[in-house]
Formats: structure tokens, sequence, C-alpha cells
């Protein structure tokens, strides 16, 4: 077995693999990795970061947005879910279970979560509760009131509608809850594949994402910015591309060098339209390019299908989870490395910390992860349990 594949995503049976798809996810984790380690960078170092600097220098400004790697992963999440369905819409495939299709959402991604919250009680056990970074536990008595609520907020993905606010203490946890709420009606999204003829269903979406994305330009409060509806448009951008790719292109997948000018292209106004007023009404579409073009670029099917970009992209759940407690821990050892030139320190810090988060995580992805990727699972697990029971039994009689 090669080293890789003992870090590669347990794809389910009969399922295409695509790797450029986890080359997406490898972009979008560490663009989201690189956003959180300027934050850090900034506390630790005492740097304010202001518009003017992030307008006038490209490497801040590049790392100032890499939070909408999450808006990536949505269109990323769209795709993904929506390929059953298109396949069963468009090339006779078996129709979806619902029953199976909750039962492997539930069973694939439920166990990691709760793991990821039981080690965040725990940090808030021995950690938080003594860092003046946390006011909220630090020397309060009444600590354990608030941590409660708002775990079993998240353990519900909930915390966005109760409170208002990102879940404590992994405020990552937010863009969860909204994955979960597409996870939830995607089977009625689906329904919209059943549009004819063609011109009016790619319409129906087209018109559905300009809407969605007024919406978020007119009518953005939190409960809106962190909810379904207002990301609703990333999610169908990705369900209009698996239309066109299982329609269109995947009989007959030419690669062009063009796609490979237009994945540039929108890669590259995706950052400079970060300061504009206007990113909510253009992200979408620059999204919908950006992702689209990735299917039949010559070049860059290459680059995100490279064995590498794809492995570190399939553990990008585990990375989510868990690297924004690793910035807080892994930044008080590599920030001792320090040029005094903030945009140079972020680079340097980048490279340092997206490598021990990837080698920590990998380990966590083997354990923590990576088994409940396999469809059979719980079976496996009773199993076992009920093989330890009889060994048990057997030793005291």
């Amino acid at each position: 077995m090669k080293f890789l594949d003992h870090f590669s995503r347990v794809t389910t049976p009969g399922r295409v693999f695509l790797p450029q798809v986890d080359g997406l996810r490898f972009i979008a984790i560490m663009a989201v990795i690189a956003y959180h380690a300027m934050g850090f960078c900034a506390f630790h170092f005492g740097v304010q970061i202001t518009d003017g600097a992030i307008r006038q220098n490209p490497v801040i400004l590049l790392f100032s947005c890499g939070h909408l790697g999450v808006n990536l992963f949505f269109v990323i999440s769209g795709f993904i879910l929506a390929v059953p369905f298109a396949e069963h819409a468009f090339r006779q495939g078996p129709p979806v279970s619902l029953r199976a299709y909750f039962y492997r959402r539930l069973t694939r991604l439920e166990p990691p979560y709760i793991l990821n919250l039981v080690a965040s009680f725990l940090l808030c056990v021995f950690v938080f509760r003594h860092l003046p970074s946390h006011p909220h536990l630090y020397h309060n008595p009444g600590w354990l009131g608030y941590v409660t609520p708002h775990l079993l907020a998240s353990l519900f993905y909930s915390n966005g509608f109760i409170y208002g606010t990102h879940p404590y203490p992994n405020i990552v946890l937010w863009s969860l809850e909204v994955e979960v709420q597409f996870y939830v009606l995607m089977p009625l999204f689906a329904r919209l594949f059943r549009i004819r003829p063609t011109w009016l269903r790619r319409t129906v979406f087209l018109v559905l994402i300009a809407l969605d994305a007024v919406l978020c330009y007119y009518y953005y409060p939190y409960r809106v910015w962190a909810s379904l509806l207002g990301n609703l448009s990333y999610f169908l951008g990705g369900l209009l591309i698996c239309e066109i790719y299982i329609t269109d292109w995947a009989h007959q997948m030419g690669r062009h060098f063009m796609a490979d000018v237009l994945f540039i292209l929108a890669g590259a106004a995706i950052p400079l339209m970060s300061t504009s007023p206007y990113l909510n009404l253009v992200l979408p579409w620059l999204m919908l390019i950006f992702v689209g073009a990735s299917f039949r670029g010559a070049v860059c099917h290459h680059v995100l299908s490279w064995r590498w970009v794809a492995t570190i992209g399939g553990m990008c759940y585990t990375i989510y989870l868990y690297h924004f407690f690793m910035l807080s821990l892994l930044i008080r050892l590599t920030g001792l490395v320090r040029t005094h030139i903030f945009w140079l320190d972020l680079l340097v810090q980048m490279v340092l910390l997206s490598t021990l988060i990837v080698a920590l995580s990998s380990v966590l992805f083997v354990y923590l992860e990576r088994t409940f990727m396999r469809k059979d699972w719980p079976q496996r697990f009773w199993k076992t349990v009920r093989a330890w029971l009889r060994l048990g039994t057997a030793q005291i009689t």
C-alpha cells in the first residue's frame, strides 16, 4: 500500500471518484486556514489590519478573503449531493432512497462532529477557562452555564438560530449548520431536475441564484447570512454545475485551455472583488465559473487531481473541524519565527502552520473520520461489540 493510501478518503462503492473535486476542497480549506491564520497573527503580533492595508498589499488582500473558501465549500456540497439525484433524473440511474440518503449523512458526518464537540468541551474545561482571551469563561464561576447551552445548540445545528452568533468555542461550526440545512432540503431541491426542457430548467436555476444574490445584497442580518437562505445561491450553483456535468460533460469530457483561462480569471477576480460592496451580487457567478471551469480545463484538472492535493482535500472535514483550535495553540510556537514585516510574516506562518495542521489532522482523520467513511461501519462496530461481550461472558463463566 502506498503511503498516501493510508490517508485517502473511502468512497462509496458504485460512486465515481472525481479527484478534481477534492482538489477544489484543498483550495477551500487552505483559504479558510489562511484567513484564520491572519487573525491569529494579527492578535499575537499586535498588528491592526485596516481596510487600507488590505487594499494596498496583495498578500494581505489574499489572506483577508480566505473566508470565501466557505462559499466554495457550499458550491462543492451542492455538486456532490446532487450527483445521485441527477444520475437518476438524466441517466436512468437508480432512484435515491431517502432513508439511505439520510442514514448515510447521519453515519458519515455525525460521529466526527460529536467527537469534536466533546473535544471542545474538554478544551473549555482544561484550557479556555484559564485564558483571558475567553472572557466568558476566564475566572467565571458560571462558565459551565455558558458553555453547555452553546454546545447543546451546536449538537442540534441550531446555535445561529438561537443565539444569532457563531458557535462557541469552535466558531467555524456555523457553516456546518448551513450545510445540514441544505442536506435536509436537498431532496426537495432535486425536484428542479424534473423541469423540462433543458433551457427552461437552467433558466430557473440562474434566476433562483440571481434572486438569492440580490436578497443577500439588500438584506444581510446574521440569521440570514449564517443560514441556508443567505447561501442558497452557492448550493444552487453546485446543482447547476452537476446538471451540466451529468447531461453534457460526463460522456464527452474534453479539456480546453480556454477553461483554464476562465479558471484563472475567476480565481483572480474573487480576491479583487472581495473588498467591493457588490461582492454578494457577483461572488455566486464567479464561484460558478471557477468550479465549472475546473472540470473542463486541461491544466487545472491535472493540478487539482494531483495526488497530494486531492488527498489533503479529502481530509478537509477533519481539518476544518480542528484547524481553529490548532491555530490557537501552534501560533504560540511558530510565532517565534518573525521578520516583523507583517505580509512576509503571514507567508512564513502560513507555510509553518498549514504544514503542522495537515500533519496533525491526518492522524485525526485516520482515527476520527476515515473509519466512519465506510458504509458498513455501524454493522462492523456492533459485530465487534457482540464479540467482546461473548468473550467477556466466556471468561466469567
